[in-house]
């Protein structure tokens, strides 16, 4: 752990250390050189009891950038509690985006009062946020950015920001307009402050117009930060026009929002991620988004019971069979759970598309085959040369016995990894979570598909009736 993130810890345990024992005059000191995050953190670490009587301890000018770094609805439980005056106060200092956040997350009656505190500036702001989706680029804009007209000198386009500083969110990339908002490119205030007063904005704009539409999905948005290593991406409407920006603090919650819902949904976990820290969520609230996908795969785990039950005169008659059977399952649902990781996260890169569905078959049955052919030719090994007593099986039925494993595996790893690759690329084209179709599905798919290879191939090599 490297020194600033001990520092933070320590920070937030001093503070949590101080309010548990009751020592709030140590309070003001310690809220001094504590950053709004690790407040966050002691606030979330505290018993129910206590957590107001920090809100309490906070000045005013703390707030607006202490809750943000909470779950939303614990902000909301905060806004709540104050009375109309600190309320309209808070509301005010909160930059839009964020302020929009904490309304999409208000209960109605609680979200009409709080819209009626706000000033009708803020007011049109929010209304237009509000607008569009919570995930999608216009839902996690702000509109609290900087624009110049390309007609403007650097006199005036200084004179121009100098009133609104206070209120932009971000002045180190500003934005070139025309008359009617159409984006032309951008300027650095650095550009700005070493230029010749005279110089026209049109001179100085880098022309680059790489924007995303408002409509667009957030993940969208966030490829194109990263790819181009942007530290705002502009948010336009249908014809151009700048409506707001996506700042770099933005792009880090969307990435792990995004992460956490694939890791999620990979896991079976269904619902919209919680925002509490986990030993904060209700588990009633965990068991309700665990428990579909369990019990749905549980039945359907019935199905490899049914195979067995199909062929256990085969594997009564040998019993070896049996020996092998887990290994092949497993390898199966293990190979078929990395390609569809892999292509899972090629596509939220957007390296691929479900029109590559061919390509990307035909690369995963080489990897699948060059990898059962590796394992196959291990297992022939070792029932030749390591087998055990236990298996009983007669010298003159040793190499079919070998070929039945040695086949199953090369057959079953090939088909998984095949199977693991092209079922998120479906579910993509069916306009489905690919990562829905992920580890859990898919290793209950292949787990009964190991076991109709494996046993017929039993039947048909060893000639078992």
């Amino acid at each position: 752990m490297d020194d600033e993130e001990t520092g933070e810890s320590e920070a937030a345990s001093r503070l949590t250390e101080a309010i548990t024992g009751g020592h709030w005059d140590l309070l003001p000191t310690l809220l001094e050189d504590t950053h709004p995050a690790d407040l966050a953190s002691a606030y979330e670490s505290l018993p129910e009891d206590l957590r107001p009587q920090l809100v309490s301890q906070l000045p005013a000018d703390i707030i607006p950038a202490f809750l943000p770094q909470l779950p939303g609805s614990d902000a909301v439980a905060i806004l709540a509690a104050m009375p109309d005056r600190e309320l309209t106060l808070t509301l005010d200092d909160l930059s839009d985006d964020v302020l929009v956040d904490l309304l999409q997350e208000m209960p109605g009656p609680f979200r009409g009062h709080a819209f009626h505190l706000l000033s009708e500036n803020r007011r049109k702001a929010a209304r237009e946020l509000l607008k569009f989706p919570e995930d999608t680029a216009g839902g996690r804009m702000t509109t609290a950015f900087a624009t110049v007209e390309e007609s403007f000198t650097v006199r005036k386009a200084i004179a121009t920001l100098r009133n609104i500083q206070d209120e932009a969110e971000m002045l180190a990339r500003i934005y070139v307009t025309d008359h009617d908002g159409l984006i032309l490119g951008k300027v650095r205030l650095r550009d700005l402050t070493f230029a010749d007063p005279d110089t026209l904005i049109a001179d100085l704009n880098d022309g680059d117009t790489r924007a995303v539409l408002a409509t667009a999905d957030q993940e969208k948005a966030l490829r194109v930060m990263v790819k181009y290593d942007m530290l705002a991406l502009p948010v336009v409407d249908d014809d151009g026009r700048i409506l707001g920006v996506i700042t770099h603090d933005d792009a880090l919650e969307i990435q792990e929002e995004e992460s956490t819902e694939d890791l999620e949904r990979q896991s079976g976990i269904t619902g919209d991620a919680a925002e509490e820290v986990y030993l904060n969520t209700p588990v009633l609230r965990q068991v309700q988004r665990r428990f579909g996908w369990i019990v749905s795969l549980a039945f359907l785990g019935l199905v490899s019971g049914s195979v067995i039950h199909s062929y256990q005169n085969q594997l009564s008659t040998v019993f070896a069979l049996t020996i092998y059977m887990p290994m092949i399952v497993a390898a199966g649902g293990n190979t078929g759970g990395q390609a569809a990781t892999m292509v899972i996260r090629a596509m939220s890169l957007g390296e691929l598309t479900p029109g590559e569905v061919l390509r990307v078959a035909w690369k995963e049955l080489r990897v699948g085959l060059i990898i059962g052919t590796i394992l196959s030719l291990c297992m022939v090994a070792q029932i030749y040369w390591l087998r055990p007593s236990f298996m009983n099986i007669a010298e003159d039925s040793l190499g079919k016995f070998a070929a039945t494993v040695g086949l199953a595996l090369l057959i079953q790893i090939s088909a998984s990894t095949l199977i693991g690759a092209i079922l998120p690329m479906g579910a993509k084209a069916l306009r489905l979570d690919p990562a829905v179709i992920a580890s859990p599905a898919i290793t209950t798919i292949v787990d009964a598909t190991g076991l109709l290879i494996y046993l017929n191939l039993a039947r048909s090599i060893l000639g078992l009736g």
